[in-house]
């Protein structure tokens, strides 16, 4: 009897491991999701599997953007989906050498014009059919005045213009807002602008400025530099613009 006790348990055991192992494994709708958000990872990265395109390996680097790829100059564009440059000089970033003539020495974040590149799984909004038709720049200097935040405009340059806004105790907003206002954004109404940190006497502070454009319709840019480039706003703009377009779209 004992005997035959212990066969049995010992088939009910040896039944429940494999139905354990199936019951403890992914369910079908967790690797639906794990394969959706691998799919959305790869499709602004290289992963394993992909054929990259031919191109010249000791010049140019692929990017992969919304699932297309990019070639771009090795100079000036990371392999992946990242471009900067120096300012001032317009001297790209990745190329061979130390920092160029007049700032070598200095911290790359100082001299560092910063380009990243988004394709649109990664947007907060993938599906809009036209996000660069919202409001901007001005629509965000609306919300802050309806916050109670008085506006402040003057023009500092011929092409530049500088934003800024004040509580009622006349205490300044923590940024402030330049505007190219003789070239117009790639994509949507408006002048291209930037949000710059105000400036910080701190020794190891570094005030920002940060803004971003829809480069293709299916590509976003971000860019930021040190806030001390900030009255330079309309020739680092033009600069960004010339450099993303060293990019080209490889055709299928």
């Amino acid at each position: 009897m004992r005997e035959k006790t212990i066969n049995t348990i010992t088939w009910i055991v040896g039944g429940l491991v494999p139905f354990a192992l199936v019951a403890c494994g992914p369910s079908a709708k967790q690797r639906a999701e794990d394969a959706e958000k691998t799919r959305i990872e790869c499709s602004d990265k290289i992963c394993q599997g992909d054929v990259e395109p031919k191109r010249n390996v000791t010049r140019e680097v692929v990017l992969k953007l919304n699932g297309q790829w990019y070639i771009g100059p090795k100079k000036y564009f990371a392999s992946g989906h990242g471009a900067a440059f120096y300012w001032p000089g317009k001297t790209a970033a990745y190329a061979p050498g130390d920092f160029p003539p007049g700032v070598k020495g200095r911290d790359f974040y100082d001299v560092a014009i910063e380009i990243f590149l988004t394709g649109r799984q990664r947007w907060p909004q993938p599906s809009a059919a036209t996000p660069w038709d919202g409001s901007g720049w001005e629509g965000r200097f609306d919300e802050l005045q309806k916050q109670g935040w008085h506006i402040e405009r003057q023009r500092i340059q011929p092409d530049l213009e500088r934003v800024r806004f004040f509580d009622v105790q006349g205490k300044q907003y923590r940024h402030e807002y330049f505007m190219a206002t003789q070239q117009r954004k790639i994509r949507g109404n408006g002048a291209p602008g930037i949000a710059c940190d105000q400036p910080d006497p701190r020794p190891n502070a570094l005030p920002r400025c940060t803004g971003g454009m829809f480069w293709q319709e299916d590509v976003y840019a971000d860019f930021r530099f040190h806030a001390q480039h900030a009255g330079d706003w309309p020739a680092i703009h033009q600069e960004i613009v010339r450099v993303i377009n060293l990019a080209k779209k490889v055709q299928p």
